[in-house]
């Protein structure tokens, strides 16, 4: 296909309308039919056959040309996948490589309509994705409990659940993620997902699903080398690379005068000069500098073979220890401490609440701060925050906290704040399992 008709395609594709529920239904119905007749004819294994071409061409297209994207995500089912392929490209060598394990389980419960579409799972973690139908706005629907249990328990680590959807819709297609605290055991593939929805009647779904494709094992490299930076050391431990992400571990040397907060921009790159970066959408690590495990997820190369990977990491957020964090008295309604950050205010609310206004030379809209310390040393945890910006580019910050029990005055330890060692850093990975 040369560039004119890949062109054309991309525009005859942006411009259809596609009758979103019809094909929904269309959908559903010729796979009951699949099920029922179980026929492997020559025909049937040509369509598969110009499907996969044409997932193929999908997704590189995607990747490409957003109006492509834009097209495609109309389609019932390739929604979430689209969003996730133009944010993550190692989820096109996911779908390269057909790791991606359709399931189409459907459950059907107060009108509501749950299916299962498929799932891409591995020793880290699982992405499921589900579509939602019924005869009413779906848009503004709460998911308030999303549990992946095995032989009936749990599976123990962060998840996150939900869809973007601001507009009404009687469809809406979205993914759930687990990514698990230790390796997930697959000698018996059989799950559960349960759902719980925020309608009038809080409808619930239990559904059952057995993965039947081999799990690909991850590839372990230790490193174990430390880099400097502006006089500060950082520590990496190892790269661990599976299907759906790469974990980098690392930890900051307690000798070092500065707090590590955040590490804003980081890559793996292989001997092309290709790029990997950190994950964009979803949870993008567990733990932090402060901690004594720090990992921060990076995009998947794991379906190629680099002769070489070499780790580079630049805009390191930092403080000198000892100003990395706000001491508040909620007892007295006394501002304590506040280290020397020009055009930077805190407001004491309530009880438990504070507002940070500050004016970052850079865009900076996460949250500032995480842990909090009390008198006595013990810990607590942020409620909530919201972030904007005002029309005097100050950026505004409201921060909740748990406080019940503490002992006052607490200190307020920072998350992230564009403040950053100068220059940058680089490491090669040794390509040894």
């Amino acid at each position: 296909m040369n560039d004119n008709n890949f062109d054309k395609l991309k525009e005859e594709l942006t411009n259809i309308t596609v009758p979103t529920e019809k094909l929904a239904t269309l959908r559903q119905n010729g796979y009951t039919k699949y099920k029922k007749r179980q026929k492997r004819t020559r025909l049937y294994f040509k369509q598969v056959a110009l499907i996969a071409v044409l997932a193929i061409v999908f997704v590189t297209s995607i990747r490409v040309s957003p109006a492509f994207a834009n097209a495609v995500a109309k389609i019932p089912g390739f929604a979430p996948l689209v969003e996730m392929i133009t944010k993550d490209k190692g989820l096109k060598d996911i779908v390269d490589n057909e790791y991606f394990e359709a399931l189409n389980i459907v459950q059907t419960k107060n009108n509501i309509t749950l299916t299962i579409l498929g799932t891409i799972a591995d020793e880290t973690g699982i992405v499921i994705f589900y579509e939602l139908e019924a005869p009413f706005n779906l848009s503004n629907l709460e998911t308030k409990e999303f549990q992946l249990r095995q032989n009936g328990e749990v599976i123990n680590g962060s998840s996150t659940s939900g869809w973007p959807y601001t507009e009404a819709s009687k469809t809406i297609q979205g993914k759930l993620e687990v990514i698990a605290t230790s390796k997930i055991d697959y000698s018996q593939p059989d799950f559960e997902i349960y759902l719980k929805f925020g309608d009038t009647k809080e409808t619930s779904f239990t559904i059952p699903f057995t993965l039947t494709k081999p799990i690909q094992p991850s590839k372990v490299y230790d490193v174990n080398k430390p880099l400097e930076i502006d006089g500060q050391t950082i520590y990496v431990q190892s790269l661990t690379i599976s299907p759906l992400r790469a974990e980098l571990k690392l930890k900051a040397d307690r000798q070092n005068t500065m707090q590590i907060l955040q590490i804003d921009q980081l890559k793996v790159l292989d001997e092309k000069g290709e790029e990997w970066g950190k994950i964009q959408d979803g949870l993008v690590g567990l733990g932090g500098f402060r901690e004594e495990t720090n990992s921060i997820f990076i995009q998947s190369n794991y379906f190629r073979k680099p002769e070489k990977l070499t780790l580079v990491l630049d805009q390191i957020e930092a403080l000198p220890k000892g100003e990395d964090y706000v001491e508040i008295d909620f007892l007295r309604q006394k501002v304590v401490k506040v280290p020397p950050i020009e055009d930077f205010d805190i407001k004491i609310l309530d009880s438990n609440s504070i507002e940070v206004t500050y004016k970052p030379k850079v865009d900076h809209h996460v949250q500032l701060f995480s842990d909090v310390i009390d008198a006595k040393g013990n810990k607590f945890y942020q409620n909530s925050f919201s972030v904007y910006e005002n029309h005097n580019g100050f950026t505004e910050n409201a921060y909740q906290f748990d406080l019940k029990g503490a002992v006052n005055p607490v200190q307020i330890y920072f998350f992230s704040y564009p403040h950053y060692l100068k220059g940058s850093t680089q490491i090669e990975i040794p390509l040894t399992e």
